[in-house]
């Protein structure tokens, strides 16, 4: 190799080279997350675009330096086009399998999953033999050489992690153990490896502190055993022993952590300034390990399947993962470019802006958006804890720059500071109090909570402790008798299949419980009758009441539905205001020639801006107004993810599917997923909606969406256009009451609108030309009213319903005016438009026309 190609590989030049993948995906990652409701299954791909990412690169980098470093046994310069290759090999294999899961719709796209997933694994594989060959060579006497066995089990974890993740995609069953073993040997192993190996150097270092000694061989066996009996555990569905193999884990880390813990205190009692973003990032990651293993192994003990099992994925990735990186990465780039001591003081200065705030904002943050219910203060912590991390992108240019300003002498050096700054991290509580109290509390309550309310005069002294549990949408019992005068203990228990709370008229209230959670509620003294409900949207119209009667009083009677919100009095937005990004195109796409169609449904609890002046709240499939329209042929396999991104129970329920209910169309609790595959066995307009109690409130909040089964002998037609009706119940809501109750009660709808919005194709007329064919595939979701669809000015020749013709170019010289269909039901219709014109489509009952289902259609 000649000279130049060998100072072009440089030391610093290949790390210049081979960390700009990880600035890549963390500018990517920022990017995505800004249009993340347009895109399908975007909590998998943001995920993964960091740890698979951002965070592989990352390990793999580092562990090769650290690796030179402990060994002392810097590569010839030689050797880093090699290097260079690898990477670009291991980003290839990620953007393969990132392609292969995000769009789904290419044929076969589990394939390229496959293939994305062979390919990383096999990278991480040959560095992992890479790394061992050095330490074979090595004087492994040398204190921190123990430490490179922690990147070699790292990098050798990786593939087998690529390999679950691969036969998941396969769909070879087996999804809930292969996800949890995924997670095992991804999070615990590949990056739980790198991260306490690397720490082992860098907590000292960071602190700037002496290391006590973390005992890395003892550390290192027991997070060996611990992972591989986890993933054993996992893949057999044996909770208690995946529970042993987490325990053994944590005993590893904890041994570490606990010389660590003495080496924070040593710097609190002298701090100058050595508490920084970087410092405190490496002193919090490792406690969102420990936490999140104590909780999973809980959760394994007490899951009774792990299709129930709700692993602590954000708390992982967010909490121990991405702080931890980012916090390694502030301090190691200034570290790297170097410069001597004040240029390298400057460049960790620029990355310590804000540094104790944005630290407190992202681990208190983390921690209120993880046990809130309340999805708008979710949204908020959310994106304060990871503005929190995503402000390094902004950073790292500064302080390069800043650096290599003091190395050219073009700039001063920023002095050191004198003492912490502690009143950042005041700030920080401060506007997340503020974020809490604007929401009105966190509204959740934690398991047997305990929630206090003033006692009333007339007190007797006395307590009477009464138990409440849940049967269907009912609260049992649900009239709770108590001596007048006695203070009321309520000891409440979700023993239903979905998330509920309860709350008193007095404001007592549990938070949100999951099943099988429990909490207890003090009352106070009872004076005079009180009631009391669930506040998740829908279930008090469901009959999830109660009645507090002091002794002798006569029952209160509840009011029916409850009243979540006030009747909306908001009318009909202008079809010329409404906004445009909202409307759906109409048109229907051929059926793809593939036998098996794969697809995610990711629940989302949104608000939508219907126009400038009007918001509403959505419970959507994918973030639209409308579940996606999917389309196929008799025998055609349809195999569904569904994922529930939202802040309460979902599920799904295909209509063309013929199979058990139980597995499938069950509810699923935030953060879990479900697959559900059928065949289409019959052609029609079939309904797919969710399916969790009360269906009613659910399917007018806007989860539905239709599949279409061609019949067999189609006849072809110029255009193919599809129009789902359904019902608005309250033109202005949120996403945490996204109905008005009273009016679906009173089955009175605000609105009646094709595909989700009203008068949409007033605003944007669907278009063909004279003599022009067209079908128009029609369903009706309901819940409540009946569509006649009617097209002014035209006959329908072809009529179908229900898998059938009713009427087939009209046959027998007659021809049809309207196609009648009640909730769930759908068909087709088909007209020649021969003449030049503008042609109304309405439902012909008409108080729903005029509610907003109609449209037009200009024949040019």
């Amino acid at each position: 190799m000649s000279d130049q190609t060998s100072g072009r590989f440089s030391r610093a030049a290949w790390h210049r080279k081979a960390s700009k993948p990880v600035t890549i995906w963390l500018i990517a990652l920022v990017l995505i997350s800004l249009v993340h409701w347009a895109i399908p299954n975007y909590r998998w791909l943001l995920i993964h675009m960091f740890t698979l990412g951002a965070l592989s690169n990352s390990i793999m980098l580092w562990s090769q330096h650290f690796t030179e470093k402990f060994l002392h046994q810097q590569l010839d310069d030689a050797t880093r086009p090699l290097q260079i290759l690898r990477f670009r090999v291991l980003n290839a294999g990620i953007v393969i399998t990132l392609i292969g899961q995000v769009f789904t719709a290419i044929p076969g796209h589990w394939i390229l999953t496959c293939i994305g997933a062979t390919v990383i694994g096999l990278s991480l594989a040959y560095h992992a033999w890479f790394l061992g060959q050095q330490y074979l060579r090595a004087d492994r006497t040398q204190r921190f050489a123990p430490c490179v066995l922690a990147y070699i089990g790292s990098a050798s974890f990786l593939p087998f992690g690529a390999l679950f993740g691969a036969l998941m995609a396969a769909d070879v069953g087996w999804k809930e153990e292969l996800k949890f073993a995924h997670l095992t040997v991804n999070l615990l192993g590949f990056t739980g490896f790198a991260a306490i190996g690397t720490l082992m150097l860098l907590f000292p270092t960071i602190w700037r502190t002496q290391s006590g000694g973390e005992r890395p061989k003892l550390v290192l066996t027991l997070m060996t055993i611990g992972v591989v009996d986890t993933v054993i555990g996992g893949l057999l569905g044996a909770g208690p022993f995946a529970a042993i193999g987490l325990m053994t884990y944590l005993c590893g880390v904890l041994i570490a952590a606990w010389d660590w813990f003495g080496m924070v205190r040593k710097v609190l009692a002298d701090p100058r300034d050595r508490v920084t973003f970087s410092s405190i990032s490496v002193a919090m990651a490792p406690l969102w390990l420990i936490g999140s293993l104590l909780v999973l192994s809980v959760r394994c003990l007490r899951a009774p399947s792990f299709s129930e099992l709700n692993l602590p994925t954000m708390a992982l990735v967010i909490g121990f993962a991405a702080q931890l990186l980012i916090g390694v990465m502030s301090y190691l780039l200034p570290s790297n470019i170097g410069g001597g001591p004040a240029a390298t003081r400057t460049g960790l200065a620029v990355y310590d802006r804000a540094g104790i705030f944005r630290s407190t904002l992202l681990n208190v943050g983390l921690g209120i958006w993880l046990i809130t219910d309340h999805s708008w203060l979710r949204v908020t912590t959310s994106i304060l804890a990871l503005g929190s991390l995503a402000v390094f992108a902004v950073l790292t240019p500064l302080a390069v720059k800043a650096q290599l300003g003091v190395i050219r002498k073009k700039r001063e050096p920023i002095e050191a500071k004198q003492r912490p700054a502690w009143g950042q991290a005041t700030a920080a509580l401060a506007v997340l109090a503020l974020a809490v109290a604007s929401f009105g509390g966190l509204g959740a309550g934690g398991q047997n909570s305990t929630v206090a309310a003033p006692q009333a005069v007339d007190a007797t002294g006395e307590v009477t402790e009464i138990n409440v549990e849940v049967s269907g949408m009912h609260f049992v019992p649900d009239v709770l008798e108590v001596p007048k005068g006695n203070s009321l203990r309520v000891n409440f228990t979700n023993t239903g299949d979905q998330a509920h709370d309860l709350k008193f008229a007095n404001g007592v209230e549990s938070g949100r419980l999951q099943p099988g959670e429990s909490a207890t509620l003090e009352v106070g003294t009872i004076s005079e009758a009180m009631q009391g409900w669930c506040t998740v949207a829908g279930h008090r119209q469901m009959g999830m009441e109660l009645s507090v009667v002091p002794s002798g009083d006569a029952v209160a009677a509840p009011k029916a539905g409850g009243g979540q919100q006030e009747a909306s009095t908001s009318s009909l937005v202008n079809p010329d205001d409404l906004n445009s990004e909202l409307i759906i195109d109409p048109v229907l796409r051929p059926a793809k020639d593939q036998k098996v169609h794969r697809v995610t449904l990711d629940v989302s609890e949104i608000a939508m801006p219907i126009s400038e002046q009007q918001s509403r709240g959505r419970w959507t499939f994918n973030g639209k107004l409308m579940g996606p329209v999917l389309r196929g042929k008799v025998g055609d396999r349809f195999e569904v993810t569904l994922v529930n991104n939202g802040t309460m129970s979902h599920s799904v329920d295909f209509h063309a599917g013929m199979v058990s209910p139980d597995p499938v169309m069950r509810s699923i609790e935030p953060g879990e997923s479900l697959q559900y595959n059928f065949t289409a066995e019959h052609a029609g307009a079939w309904l797919y909606h969710c399916g969790t109690a009360p269906m009613s409130l659910h399917l007018a909040a806007g989860m539905y969406g239709a599949l279409i089964v061609d019949p067999p002998d189609l006849d072809p037609v110029d255009h193919e256009y599809f129009l789902v009706q359904s019902e608005v119940y309250g033109l202005e809501s949120t996403p945490e009451n996204p109905v008005d109750t009273a009016l679906l009660a009173a089955n009175t709808p605000s609105a009646v609108v094709f595909n989700g919005l009203e008068n949409q194709y007033l605003a944007k007329p669907i278009k063909i030309k004279r003599g022009e064919r067209a079908r128009f595939w029609l369903i009706n979701a309901g819940p409540n009213k009946a569509l006649s669809f009617h097209i002014v000015g035209t006959q329908f020749d072809t009529s179908y319903k229900e898998g059938a013709y009713l009427l087939r170019n009209a046959e027998g010289g007659g021809a049809s005016q309207a196609l009648d269909l009640l909730a769930a039901q759908g068909g087709f219709v088909e007209a020649e438009f021969t003449e030049p014109g503008t042609y109304t489509m309405v439902n012909h009952q008409f108080i729903d026309a005029e509610r907003g289902a109609k449209g037009q259609i200009i024949v040019e």
